[in-house]
Protein backbone atom coordinates (compact mmCIF):
# COMPACT_ATOMS: atom_id res chain seq x y z
CA UNK A 1 0.00 0.00 0.00
CA UNK A 2 1.48 3.30 -0.88
CA UNK A 3 1.18 6.35 1.03
CA UNK A 4 1.52 9.82 0.49
CA UNK A 5 4.23 11.87 1.68
CA UNK A 6 1.93 13.99 3.86
CA UNK A 7 0.62 10.75 5.07
CA UNK A 8 4.40 9.92 6.12
CA UNK A 9 4.31 13.36 7.66
CA UNK A 10 1.20 12.60 9.49
CA UNK A 11 2.85 9.22 10.97
CA UNK A 12 5.84 10.69 11.99
CA UNK A 13 4.80 13.41 13.65
CA UNK A 14 2.00 11.79 15.48
CA UNK A 15 5.50 9.61 16.82
CA UNK A 16 7.13 11.91 17.91
CA UNK A 17 3.86 13.79 20.19
CA UNK A 18 4.89 9.96 22.27
CA UNK A 19 8.58 10.87 23.23
CA UNK A 20 9.19 12.12 26.20
CA UNK A 21 10.17 15.81 27.01
CA UNK A 22 13.42 15.32 26.95
CA UNK A 23 13.75 13.25 23.39
CA UNK A 24 11.49 16.28 22.34
CA UNK A 25 13.71 19.11 23.48
CA UNK A 26 16.97 17.37 21.38
CA UNK A 27 14.88 17.19 18.76
CA UNK A 28 14.18 21.16 18.58
CA UNK A 29 18.08 21.47 19.79
CA UNK A 30 18.73 19.44 16.76
CA UNK A 31 16.74 21.88 14.28
CA UNK A 32 18.27 25.06 16.38
CA UNK A 33 21.96 23.96 15.17
CA UNK A 34 20.94 23.77 11.40
CA UNK A 35 18.88 26.80 11.24
CA UNK A 36 22.34 28.23 13.37
CA UNK A 37 24.45 26.35 10.77
CA UNK A 38 22.34 27.87 7.92
CA UNK A 39 22.40 31.46 8.89
CA UNK A 40 26.53 31.27 9.99
CA UNK A 41 27.44 30.31 6.23
CA UNK A 42 24.62 33.05 5.03
CA UNK A 43 26.45 35.56 7.18
CA UNK A 44 29.82 34.35 5.83
CA UNK A 45 28.82 34.64 2.05
CA UNK A 46 27.49 37.94 2.76
CA UNK A 47 29.93 39.63 5.19
CA UNK A 48 31.85 41.69 2.10
CA UNK A 49 28.74 42.50 -0.08
CA UNK A 50 28.58 46.42 -0.40
CA UNK A 51 25.35 46.70 1.62
CA UNK A 52 26.65 44.88 4.52
CA UNK A 53 28.35 46.23 7.69
CA UNK A 54 31.63 44.21 7.54
CA UNK A 55 32.81 45.58 10.37
CA UNK A 56 30.26 44.23 12.37
CA UNK A 57 29.60 40.97 10.81
CA UNK A 58 33.46 40.07 10.88
CA UNK A 59 33.81 40.92 14.40
CA UNK A 60 30.61 39.00 15.47
CA UNK A 61 31.30 36.09 12.85
CA UNK A 62 31.72 33.48 16.36
CA UNK A 63 28.06 34.55 17.22
CA UNK A 64 26.43 31.43 16.04
CA UNK A 65 29.33 28.50 15.78
CA UNK A 66 29.29 29.22 19.54
CA UNK A 67 25.15 28.66 19.66
CA UNK A 68 25.91 25.59 17.27
CA UNK A 69 28.36 24.00 19.68
CA UNK A 70 26.21 25.60 22.95
CA UNK A 71 22.95 23.60 21.32
CA UNK A 72 25.02 20.36 20.34
CA UNK A 73 26.59 19.93 24.03
CA UNK A 74 22.99 20.70 25.60
CA UNK A 75 21.67 17.95 23.22
CA UNK A 76 24.61 15.70 25.08
CA UNK A 77 23.14 17.00 28.45
CA UNK A 78 20.13 15.67 27.51
CA UNK A 79 21.55 11.59 27.16
CA UNK A 80 22.98 12.02 30.49
CA UNK A 81 19.66 13.25 32.23
CA UNK A 82 17.40 10.50 30.19
CA UNK A 83 17.27 8.22 33.20
CA UNK A 84 16.74 11.04 35.91
CA UNK A 85 12.83 11.94 35.53
CA UNK A 86 12.45 14.34 38.05
CA UNK A 87 15.41 16.50 36.25
CA UNK A 88 13.51 16.32 32.70
CA UNK A 89 10.97 19.32 33.86
CA UNK A 90 13.70 22.02 34.84
CA UNK A 91 15.60 20.72 31.60
CA UNK A 92 12.56 22.24 29.59
CA UNK A 93 12.03 25.16 31.50
CA UNK A 94 15.43 26.50 30.91
CA UNK A 95 15.54 25.53 26.98
CA UNK A 96 12.08 27.44 26.73
CA UNK A 97 14.21 30.35 27.64
CA UNK A 98 17.39 29.83 26.45
CA UNK A 99 16.26 28.67 22.49
CA UNK A 100 14.05 32.02 21.80
CA UNK A 101 16.82 34.00 23.20
CA UNK A 102 19.51 31.91 21.37
CA UNK A 103 17.68 33.67 18.03
CA UNK A 104 18.09 37.13 18.93
CA UNK A 105 20.85 37.93 17.30
CA UNK A 106 18.36 37.73 14.21
CA UNK A 107 15.99 40.56 14.60
CA UNK A 108 18.70 42.72 16.15
CA UNK A 109 21.03 42.10 12.85
CA UNK A 110 18.44 42.11 9.95
CA UNK A 111 15.84 44.55 11.52
CA UNK A 112 13.14 44.32 14.41
CA UNK A 113 10.26 44.39 12.06
CA UNK A 114 11.39 41.80 9.40
CA UNK A 115 8.46 39.35 8.15
CA UNK A 116 11.28 36.39 9.01
CA UNK A 117 11.12 37.44 12.57
CA UNK A 118 7.27 36.71 12.52
CA UNK A 119 7.78 34.02 10.30
CA UNK A 120 10.20 31.81 12.90
CA UNK A 121 8.37 33.28 16.33
CA UNK A 122 5.20 32.06 15.74
CA UNK A 123 6.61 28.83 13.87
CA UNK A 124 8.26 27.83 17.31
CA UNK A 125 5.47 28.94 19.29
CA UNK A 126 2.96 26.67 17.44
CA UNK A 127 5.45 23.82 17.27
CA UNK A 128 6.22 24.36 21.27
CA UNK A 129 2.35 24.15 22.47
CA UNK A 130 2.01 21.27 20.14
CA UNK A 131 5.04 19.08 21.73
CA UNK A 132 5.73 20.60 25.44
CA UNK A 133 3.65 21.61 28.07
CA UNK A 134 1.75 24.78 28.12
CA UNK A 135 3.23 26.71 31.21
CA UNK A 136 6.38 25.69 29.83
CA UNK A 137 6.04 27.45 26.20
CA UNK A 138 4.16 30.82 27.94
CA UNK A 139 7.22 30.94 30.65
CA UNK A 140 10.02 30.99 27.76
CA UNK A 141 7.53 32.98 25.65
CA UNK A 142 6.52 35.41 28.29
CA UNK A 143 10.76 36.02 28.56
CA UNK A 144 11.50 36.19 24.93
CA UNK A 145 8.37 39.07 24.95
CA UNK A 146 9.95 41.19 27.43
CA UNK A 147 13.52 40.86 25.99
CA UNK A 148 12.11 41.60 22.35
CA UNK A 149 10.28 44.74 23.62
CA UNK A 150 13.31 45.94 25.20
CA UNK A 151 15.15 45.92 22.37
CA UNK A 152 12.56 47.72 20.72
CA UNK A 153 12.44 50.90 22.91
CA UNK A 154 16.56 50.68 22.62
CA UNK A 155 16.18 51.26 19.67
CA UNK A 156 13.62 53.85 19.77
CA UNK A 157 15.52 55.61 22.47
CA UNK A 158 18.75 55.78 20.02
CA UNK A 159 20.71 53.37 22.30
CA UNK A 160 20.78 50.77 19.31
CA UNK A 161 20.81 50.87 15.89
CA UNK A 162 18.15 49.39 13.69
CA UNK A 163 18.89 46.22 11.15
CA UNK A 164 22.99 46.03 12.38
CA UNK A 165 23.75 43.93 9.60
CA UNK A 166 23.18 46.62 6.83
CA UNK A 167 25.21 50.08 6.77
CA UNK A 168 23.14 52.74 7.72
CA UNK A 169 23.06 54.53 4.79
CA UNK A 170 21.16 52.08 3.29
CA UNK A 171 18.23 52.29 6.17
CA UNK A 172 15.34 54.47 6.59
CA UNK A 173 15.43 57.49 8.63
CA UNK A 174 15.62 56.63 12.20
CA UNK A 175 12.72 58.60 13.23
CA UNK A 176 10.52 56.66 10.41
CA UNK A 177 12.45 53.95 11.88
CA UNK A 178 10.99 54.61 15.40
CA UNK A 179 7.55 54.88 14.30
CA UNK A 180 6.83 51.74 12.35
CA UNK A 181 8.54 49.94 15.59
CA UNK A 182 6.22 51.65 18.21
CA UNK A 183 2.82 51.58 15.68
CA UNK A 184 3.73 47.71 15.04
CA UNK A 185 4.61 46.90 18.01
CA UNK A 186 1.26 47.44 19.02
CA UNK A 187 -0.48 45.68 16.11
CA UNK A 188 1.59 42.95 16.16
CA UNK A 189 1.14 42.36 19.98
CA UNK A 190 -2.69 41.94 18.89
CA UNK A 191 -1.86 39.63 16.20
CA UNK A 192 0.11 37.72 18.36
CA UNK A 193 -2.11 37.19 21.39
CA UNK A 194 -5.18 36.54 19.18
CA UNK A 195 -3.33 34.05 17.09
CA UNK A 196 -1.86 32.05 19.59
CA UNK A 197 -4.72 32.16 21.68
CA UNK A 198 -6.49 30.57 18.96
CA UNK A 199 -3.73 27.97 18.14
CA UNK A 200 -3.99 26.70 21.99
CA UNK A 201 -7.64 27.10 22.48
CA UNK A 202 -8.00 24.29 19.23
CA UNK A 203 -4.46 22.35 20.41
CA UNK A 204 -6.43 21.77 23.88
CA UNK A 205 -9.74 20.96 22.04
CA UNK A 206 -8.05 18.06 20.29
CA UNK A 207 -5.92 17.36 23.12
CA UNK A 208 -8.82 16.69 25.25
CA UNK A 209 -10.37 14.78 22.35
CA UNK A 210 -7.26 12.44 21.75
CA UNK A 211 -7.12 12.13 25.38
CA UNK A 212 -11.01 10.92 25.34
CA UNK A 213 -10.58 8.68 22.30
CA UNK A 214 -6.95 6.83 23.84
CA UNK A 215 -8.47 6.28 27.03
CA UNK A 216 -11.55 4.32 25.90
CA UNK A 217 -9.18 2.46 23.35
CA UNK A 218 -7.45 1.41 26.95
CA UNK A 219 -10.65 0.70 28.68
CA UNK A 220 -12.65 -2.54 29.45
CA UNK A 221 -16.50 -1.37 28.59
CA UNK A 222 -17.57 -3.95 31.34
CA UNK A 223 -15.75 -3.48 34.31
CA UNK A 224 -14.57 -0.11 33.63
CA UNK A 225 -10.73 -1.16 34.38
CA UNK A 226 -7.63 -0.91 31.96
CA UNK A 227 -8.25 -3.44 29.09
CA UNK A 228 -4.66 -5.46 27.46
CA UNK A 229 -3.11 -2.59 25.66
CA UNK A 230 -4.21 -0.14 28.48
CA UNK A 231 -1.96 -2.07 31.52
CA UNK A 232 0.90 -2.82 28.42
CA UNK A 233 1.36 0.76 28.13
CA UNK A 234 1.34 1.44 32.56
CA UNK A 235 3.39 -1.53 33.08
CA UNK A 236 6.11 0.10 30.06
CA UNK A 237 6.30 2.97 32.17
CA UNK A 238 6.08 1.69 35.45
CA UNK A 239 8.99 -0.82 34.75
CA UNK A 240 11.26 1.78 33.76
CA UNK A 241 10.49 3.57 36.89
CA UNK A 242 11.36 0.68 38.90
CA UNK A 243 14.48 -0.05 36.99
CA UNK A 244 15.51 3.77 37.24
CA UNK A 245 15.63 3.51 41.41
CA UNK A 246 16.01 -0.19 41.34
CA UNK A 247 13.26 -1.12 43.23
CA UNK A 248 11.15 -4.19 43.16
CA UNK A 249 7.59 -4.48 41.30
CA UNK A 250 5.49 -7.31 41.39
CA UNK A 251 2.20 -8.68 39.57
CA UNK A 252 -0.68 -10.73 40.42
CA UNK A 253 -2.46 -12.68 37.06
CA UNK A 254 -5.63 -13.75 38.51
CA UNK A 255 -7.91 -16.03 36.67
CA UNK A 256 -11.82 -16.87 37.71
CA UNK A 257 -12.25 -21.02 38.75
CA UNK A 258 -14.59 -22.37 36.56
CA UNK A 259 -16.23 -19.16 34.33
CA UNK A 260 -16.47 -21.30 31.76
CA UNK A 261 -19.51 -23.16 33.98
CA UNK A 262 -20.60 -20.74 34.79
CA UNK A 263 -21.83 -19.30 31.87
CA UNK A 264 -23.23 -22.51 30.67
CA UNK A 265 -25.42 -22.97 33.52
CA UNK A 266 -26.51 -19.22 34.13
CA UNK A 267 -25.62 -17.64 31.02
CA UNK A 268 -23.39 -14.85 29.55
CA UNK A 269 -25.69 -11.85 31.51
CA UNK A 270 -24.43 -14.08 35.15
CA UNK A 271 -21.10 -14.06 33.19
CA UNK A 272 -20.72 -10.56 32.85
CA UNK A 273 -22.15 -9.71 36.70
CA UNK A 274 -19.46 -12.07 37.87
CA UNK A 275 -17.08 -10.60 36.26
CA UNK A 276 -17.65 -7.25 37.74
CA UNK A 277 -18.30 -8.39 40.90
CA UNK A 278 -14.24 -9.86 40.54
CA UNK A 279 -13.32 -6.57 39.67
CA UNK A 280 -14.82 -4.48 42.11
CA UNK A 281 -13.23 -7.10 45.25
CA UNK A 282 -9.68 -6.24 43.43
CA UNK A 283 -10.33 -2.60 43.86
CA UNK A 284 -11.51 -2.98 46.99
CA UNK A 285 -9.33 -4.56 48.74
CA UNK A 286 -5.79 -3.40 46.66
CA UNK A 287 -4.27 -0.25 47.19
CA UNK A 288 -5.13 3.35 45.36
CA UNK A 289 -1.52 3.07 43.13
CA UNK A 290 -1.97 -0.61 42.18
CA UNK A 291 -2.91 -0.78 38.45
CA UNK A 292 -5.84 -3.33 38.34
CA UNK A 293 -6.68 -4.31 34.23
CA UNK A 294 -8.69 -7.17 32.62
CA UNK A 295 -6.48 -8.98 30.41
CA UNK A 296 -8.85 -10.86 28.89
CA UNK A 297 -11.73 -13.06 29.05
CA UNK A 298 -12.08 -14.16 32.97
CA UNK A 299 -8.03 -13.21 33.64
CA UNK A 300 -7.33 -9.83 35.31
CA UNK A 301 -3.69 -8.46 35.79
CA UNK A 302 -2.49 -6.19 39.00
CA UNK A 303 0.69 -4.32 39.03
CA UNK A 304 2.12 -3.45 42.28
CA UNK A 305 4.59 -1.05 42.15
CA UNK A 306 7.94 -0.58 44.16
CA UNK A 307 6.36 -3.65 45.98
CA UNK A 308 7.95 -6.92 47.48
CA UNK A 309 7.33 -10.46 46.58
CA UNK A 310 6.26 -11.22 50.20
CA UNK A 311 3.59 -8.05 50.24
CA UNK A 312 2.71 -9.17 46.81
CA UNK A 313 1.44 -12.90 47.79
CA UNK A 314 -0.06 -11.03 51.30
CA UNK A 315 -2.33 -8.74 49.08
CA UNK A 316 -3.22 -11.66 46.88
CA UNK A 317 -4.44 -13.99 49.76
CA UNK A 318 -6.51 -10.96 50.82
CA UNK A 319 -8.43 -10.62 47.62
CA UNK A 320 -8.84 -14.53 47.11
CA UNK A 321 -10.24 -14.79 50.75
CA UNK A 322 -12.44 -11.33 50.21
CA UNK A 323 -14.24 -12.81 46.92
CA UNK A 324 -14.65 -16.58 48.67
CA UNK A 325 -16.49 -14.95 51.02
CA UNK A 326 -18.45 -12.46 49.13
CA UNK A 327 -20.88 -13.50 46.76
CA UNK A 328 -23.47 -12.95 43.62
CA UNK A 329 -27.41 -13.24 44.16
CA UNK A 330 -28.55 -15.53 40.85
CA UNK A 331 -32.27 -14.99 41.77
CA UNK A 332 -34.22 -15.09 44.99
CA UNK A 333 -33.31 -17.99 46.30
CA UNK A 334 -29.60 -18.93 45.36
CA UNK A 335 -26.46 -17.09 45.90
CA UNK A 336 -23.63 -17.75 43.71
CA UNK A 337 -19.72 -17.89 45.35
CA UNK A 338 -16.48 -17.70 43.21
CA UNK A 339 -13.25 -18.34 43.66
CA UNK A 340 -10.19 -17.51 41.24
CA UNK A 341 -6.58 -18.76 41.20
CA UNK A 342 -3.68 -16.39 41.95
CA UNK A 343 -0.39 -16.17 40.15
CA UNK A 344 2.46 -13.93 41.55
CA UNK A 345 5.67 -12.50 40.28
CA UNK A 346 8.28 -10.01 41.32
CA UNK A 347 11.75 -8.47 39.48
CA UNK A 348 13.61 -9.82 42.54
CA UNK A 349 15.30 -12.19 40.44
CA UNK A 350 14.69 -11.18 37.18
CA UNK A 351 15.29 -8.18 34.85
CA UNK A 352 12.86 -5.12 34.61
CA UNK A 353 11.13 -7.14 31.53
CA UNK A 354 8.10 -7.26 31.83
CA UNK A 355 7.35 -10.20 29.40
CA UNK A 356 9.27 -12.31 31.93
CA UNK A 357 7.52 -10.70 34.68
CA UNK A 358 4.27 -11.99 32.89
CA UNK A 359 5.72 -14.90 31.66
CA UNK A 360 6.32 -15.78 35.55
CA UNK A 361 3.37 -15.17 36.89
CA UNK A 362 1.51 -16.55 33.90
CA UNK A 363 3.36 -20.07 35.27
CA UNK A 364 2.42 -19.72 38.72
CA UNK A 365 -0.92 -19.35 37.95
CA UNK A 366 -0.74 -22.39 36.18
CA UNK A 367 0.58 -24.11 39.12
CA UNK A 368 -2.35 -22.96 41.18
CA UNK A 369 -4.81 -24.06 38.38
CA UNK A 370 -3.14 -27.73 38.03
CA UNK A 371 -2.88 -27.93 42.12
CA UNK A 372 -6.84 -27.61 43.18
CA UNK A 373 -7.78 -24.20 42.62
CA UNK A 374 -8.77 -21.00 44.48
CA UNK A 375 -5.31 -20.14 46.01
CA UNK A 376 -2.45 -18.24 45.43
CA UNK A 377 1.06 -19.58 43.67
CA UNK A 378 4.17 -17.85 42.97
CA UNK A 379 7.54 -18.63 41.20
CA UNK A 380 10.85 -16.79 41.57
CA UNK A 381 13.13 -16.66 38.30
CA UNK A 382 16.29 -18.12 38.62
Amino acid sequence: MKYSLATYFSKAFLAILDWDLVKKSQLILLYASFIAAVIYFIQIKYMYHPLANTELLVKFQWLYPSVFILNILLILFGFLIKNKPNVHIYYVLFLSVYYPFSLLGLPIGIGLLNMLNGVIFMGITFTALLLFPRFSVYFGLVAYVIAFYLLCALTVLGYLDYAMAYKPYTLLHKDVQSAQIIYSMFYTTLYAVFTIALFDISIERWRRYNSKIQKLSCTDELTGLLNRRGVKQVVDFQMQQAQIIQRETSLIMVDIDNFKKINDQYGHYQGDLVLRHVADILKQNLRANDVIARYGGEEFVVLLPFTSIENAVALAEGCRKALQQSSIAVNETERLYVQACFGVSSTARMDFDYMKLFGQADKALDQAKHNGKNQVRTVHAR
